[in-house]
């Protein structure tokens, strides 16, 4: 087999992955405004799933009642019996694919521009964030999901406790030990609740890349840190803060996706192919050089298989993250295991995609035919093509 690490199977605490592509998680707009399953929802995820994906990393779940418009939801128990409908539509077109769930809590933001900061959480806040999580990974189980990721990313909540942005002046702010408290706190809850059998794994800023934020010099204790507790993968992200981003317009919250930090969470035309590589490998090997195993998953304009191949060969990584690509064209990895990577439809890095996440519309591709909120089966070239005719010939 041409790819043959890439398609070599990973084990994480007994669950067998069937390969290194795993689909990260991306809100595509498709839930409800109050975070219900809907049948498009299904649909989106039944595609990538028919495509041959090791495993996908289900958008985030909110684990804190306020609204956050049409990000899924994992509350409270109503939201049980919809997510366990959606494993098993997924697991009904391939029960190969393990299919876990991000699960996160977020900073409110007004049109007033006003946002959230971890400075305004009192102290008998956090504990209540701590079983929020705790709660939600209790869902997780019912609905049968294969395994969780934590959110510690972009702008949540908890990557903002992680961040060097983080200006608390107690126990939870101040040197890295502090401003781990809350994560810790929270990882060790979640892993109490789904035992020692059940993989849980924990997403990371490799760079914040804002100021002050958090650097690859700090990220590597930081992951150092989650692999001592024990967790099953560390996947490296980047970016999407809200310390460089513009005022927004009035009338409109803050957007963390509209700095120079917001770019760099999904690299863009301009940059090269495997910007933020570099930032897995440094992980992986800060991991390593402690002596832990923990696989580690890159992600960031990974668009091709010779590419994903290369960063497994060389030891950059252990999981390969996609998202805009498998969202491009979903039998990516078929086409890839089959010999056929030059019948891939290549996502463009346009962020079309993220720009419609970023205005709360439904997230499809720009590659797609006109108004499809679902890939077409089979995906070819010559579809991807009629419809960038079509787009260049609307009228201005």
């Amino acid at each position: 087999m041409e790819y043959k690490n890439l398609f070599s199977p990973i084990t994480l605490r007994g669950v067998t992955f069937p390969n290194r592509i795993l689909r990260t998680a991306m809100v595509c707009g498709l839930a409800t405004e109050d975070g219900h399953v809907t049948d498009d929802l299904k649909a989106r995820y039944r595609r990538e799933a028919k495509g041959g994906m090791g495993s996908i990393v289900v958008e985030a779940a909110v684990v804190l009642p306020s609204r956050s418009s049409y990000n899924l939801r994992i509350s409270d128990d109503s939201f049980t019996d919809e997510l366990k409908g959606l494993v098993d539509a997924i697991r009904d077109v391939n029960p190969e694919t393990k299919v876990g769930v991000q699960i996160m809590h977020f900073l409110k933001l007004a049109r007033s521009g006003w946002r959230q900061k971890v400075s305004d959480f009192k102290p008998e806040d956090l504990p209540v964030i701590v079983q929020q999580h705790a709660d939600a990974a209790r869902r997780v189980l019912t609905a049968g999901f294969d395994f969780i990721e934590l959110h510690n990313a972009h702008a949540y909540t908890l990557s903002s406790f992680l961040s060097m942005s983080n200006e608390r002046k107690d126990d939870y702010g101040g040197p890295l030990k502090n401003r781990m408290r809350l994560p810790t706190e929270v990882y060790k809850a979640v892993r109490a609740v789904v035992g020692d059998h059940y993989p849980l794994g924990v997403r990371i800023n490799g760079e914040d890349f804002a100021i002050p934020g958090t650097t690859l010099l700090q990220s590597v204790k930081i992951a150092q840190k989650f692999a001592e507790l024990g967790a099953d993968y560390i996947s490296v992200s980047a970016g999407n803060r809200f310390e460089d981003a513009p005022p927004p317009p009035e009338g409109m919250p803050p957007d963390a996706m509209s700095g120079y930090s917001g770019k760099r969470l999904s690299p863009g035309w301009w940059f090269p192919d495997g910007t933020h590589v570099y930032l897995a490998e440094g992980v992986r090997k800060a991991v390593r050089g402690a002596g832990f195993e923990t696989p580690i998953v890159t992600a960031g304009k990974i668009r091709t298989p010779k590419l994903a191949e290369e960063i497994l060969k060389e030891g950059k990584a252990d999981i390969i993250g996609l998202c805009r690509p498998l969202l491009c064209d979903p039998d990516w990895p078929m086409k890839a295991k089959e010999g056929r990577a030059k019948d891939i439809v290549q996502c463009t890095a346009c962020n079309w995609c993220l720009e419609a996440d970023a205005r709360m519309e439904k997230v499809n591709c720009s590659r797609w035919p006109e108004g499809n909120l679902i890939a077409p089966s089979p995906f070819t070239k010559k579809e991807a093509r009629a419809s960038a005719l079509s787009k260049d010939a609307e009228p201005a």
